[in-house]
């Protein structure tokens, strides 16, 4: 996944968590509880309620883990909404149903106090119910109202908590549904940066084809005719051959044509290309100086550069800004898609790269802070490393 689903996700994974964490205090405080004077009179249950809500905030970050690494949902529901459905639960859940029932236990026992028991239940009960789809939160909130009114809890005191636990259980849902959406709208940018590499691949094939599939048809037929006439020793079998070296030395010349086309693309096209490329990733492209700044004989090679360091980007990161540098003396290629501060391990691309400067440049890569550079530097002796 990308950096912006990475992202968005954390923050919607603890702000759920900070919720499992505050919505006891929510409760105590619709319910007029002082925290200090029920630990002091029911210290052994406060205790185990704490407990308790520690272990369901961890349960929801577990089931939000395991819901992040899930398949996205092809489905829509009928408000037109990604189904986020049910979240996954493990132990951690049971762990917490155990915990009120500890707490209920105490209570039947040696509670004074109702309070304890009103709070774990109104815990797990939104615990529970926020790992199913929103219809389920609107029943179990009214089932939450009505078990709190055989309690013993006040009508209106009921109902406020029935509101507080669906208003929980539906910021939860919302929240989940935003990072279904930038999930989806991650997808979608990393497909289009894939197409648009694939299209600049498929164009090149066409092209290669349109120029040599006549040439090599007609090349076969020729080498066939030219078998049949030197078994039957007719003359003619050489001139046929003669063709057929100048077929093929004709196509050659044509293919390497395309492939100095390809090649040495204009700098400032290819410049606009590669920044319109990054661009339609999401990217932000930032170009510090102009192709006229390189000299003349550098133009050529700088383009590639070019193309091949954003087919790079696209393949092999995740940028948010991507910064090009042309000058005099090279040109440089920084993105702030590579987390980490790994040493650079080159691929084939890189070693290509290298291969095709040969002596007549420097190409260096490192990583650091989160970004990747490349720059490559005309003109240095020695060699590149």
């Amino acid at each position: 996944m990308g950096r912006q689903w990475s992202v968005f996700y954390a923050y919607t994974a603890w702000s759920i968590v900070l919720l499992l964490v505050l919505f006891p205090l929510g409760v105590a405080l619709l319910l007029d509880t002082k925290v200090p004077l029920l630990l002091a009179v029911e210290p052994a249950a406060t205790v185990v309620l704490i407990v308790q809500i520690a272990v369901s905030a961890w349960s929801g970050h577990r089931a939000l883990a395991a819901w992040s690494r899930a398949e996205l949902p092809t489905g829509r529901d009928r408000w037109d909404l990604p189904q986020v459905g049910r979240l996954r639960s493990d132990w951690t859940l049971a762990a917490t149903a155990l915990l009120s029932v500890v707490i209920a236990l105490m209570q039947l026992l040696v509670g004074t106090e109702e309070q304890p028991l009103v709070i774990s239940l109104s815990l797990l009960t939104a615990s529970a119910i926020m790992r199913w789809r929103w219809e389920v939160g609107i029943v179990g909130a009214a089932v939450m109202a009505a078990i709190m009114t055989l309690l013993g809890l006040a009508g209106g005191a009921s109902i406020a908590l029935g509101a507080l636990v669906l208003a929980f259980v539906l910021s939860i849902r919302l929240s989940l549904w935003l990072a279904a959406m930038v999930r989806e709208l991650d997808d979608a940018r990393e497909a289009q940066a894939q197409l648009a590499v694939a299209e600049e691949r498929l164009r090149f094939a066409r092209d290669l084809h349109d120029v040599t599939g006549r040439d090599l048809s007609v090349i076969a037929v020729k080498a066939e005719l030219v078998a049949q006439l030197a078994e039957r020793e007719d003359p003619r079998a050489v001139e046929h051959g003669r063709e057929v070296a100048q077929i093929a030395r004709a196509s050659l010349t044509e293919i390497r044509a395309l492939v100095r086309g390809y090649r040495e693309v204009d700098l400032a096209t290819e410049l606009r290309g590669t920044a319109s490329l990054l661009r339609s990733a999401q990217a932000e492209v930032v170009v510090r100086g102009e192709s006229e700044d390189l000299p003349a004989r550098h133009r050529g090679t700088a383009t590639w550069v070019l193309r091949e360091g954003g087919t790079n980007i696209l393949r092999h990161a995740d940028p948010s800004t991507v910064t090009i540098t042309l000058g005099p003396d090279g040109v440089t290629l920084v993105n702030d898609g590579s987390p980490g501060t790994a040493e650079v391990i080159e691929g084939s691309g890189l070693t290509g790269m290298r291969e095709r400067l040969g002596d007549s440049a420097t190409l260096t890569t490192r990583r650091e802070g989160g970004t990747f550079t490349l720059d490559v530097r005309f003109d240095v002796p020695g060699g590149s490393r």
